[in-house]
């Protein structure tokens, strides 16, 4: 009788054990909450500075914005607690100049990304959908800061387009820790200085990197031999 209790406390343990290697992935889940933050940025307006001008969480939208020598800007943006995973952040851009021709940035950044606890592979897909009159060029890139910043980061992938089409998607490993956030820039070229209108998009996501088989054998090993030593 001993021997057969203590045998059941030893699988109690072993699955403690287990719902631990387990809880940094519960954790990830429930725990998310981010805050999304859209820009602008022009030289000659603001000092030249971005102004935030749209906060909020899950979808946030920007409509009918005037800003510097661009108008009808329209920006949509959603984070993972409206995409699920794998899925961080995912923008859309319409944008209209008017008749003075300048250059608009525009930043969205999603703060409070939580790490998964395992390695992560960052990857970005970028489209132009429309572009045409005097906006003839688009840079978009995606940035990631490990210290959670707004605006900003380590740039991670880019592309520029001069017509319709897509790019990528582009994949870089990633190793974050805690919370970071990750930030989607459009930069929008009207160099005619005539009317132009342009719509663009930028998918980004994070996906658990899977262990190899060799990892998961060496993984089974370690919880064996800690269900082991707690037995004995």
């Amino acid at each position: 009788m001993r021997t057969r209790k203590f045998h059941l406390s030893s699988l109690g343990r072993c699955g403690v054990c287990i719902m631990l290697l387990a809880t940094p992935f519960l954790l990830a889940s429930s725990a998310y909450a981010s805050l999304i933050s859209i820009g602008v940025q022009q030289a000659g307006f603001n000092g030249g500075a971005i102004t935030t001008v749209a906060t909020g969480s899950g979808n946030v939208s920007v409509v009918n914005l005037s800003y510097g020598t661009f108008g009808v800007l329209n920006i949509d943006a959603q984070d993972f607690s409206v995409l699920g995973s794998p899925s961080i952040l995912n923008s859309n851009s319409l944008d209209i100049s008017t008749s003075t021709a300048g250059v608009l940035t525009i930043w969205i950044t999603t703060q409070g990304v939580p790490f998964a606890g395992v390695l992560e592979d960052f990857t970005s897909a970028f489209a132009v959908n429309a572009l045409n009159g005097s906006i003839v060029t688009v840079n978009e890139a995606t940035y990631f800061d490990p210290t959670n910043g707004l605006y900003g980061g380590t740039l991670l992938h880019a592309a520029s387009f001069n017509s319709i089409g897509t790019a990528g998607p582009f994949t870089t490993p990633g190793s974050p820790s805690g919370t970071y956030s990750v930030t989607e820039q459009y930069v929008i070229f009207d160099v005619g200085g005539g009317t132009g209108n342009d719509n663009i998009t930028i998918d980004f996501s994070g996906t658990p990197v899977v262990p190899e088989p060799a990892s998961l054998v060496l993984l089974g090993a370690g919880v064996l031999g800690i269900a082991w030593k707690l037995r004995r």
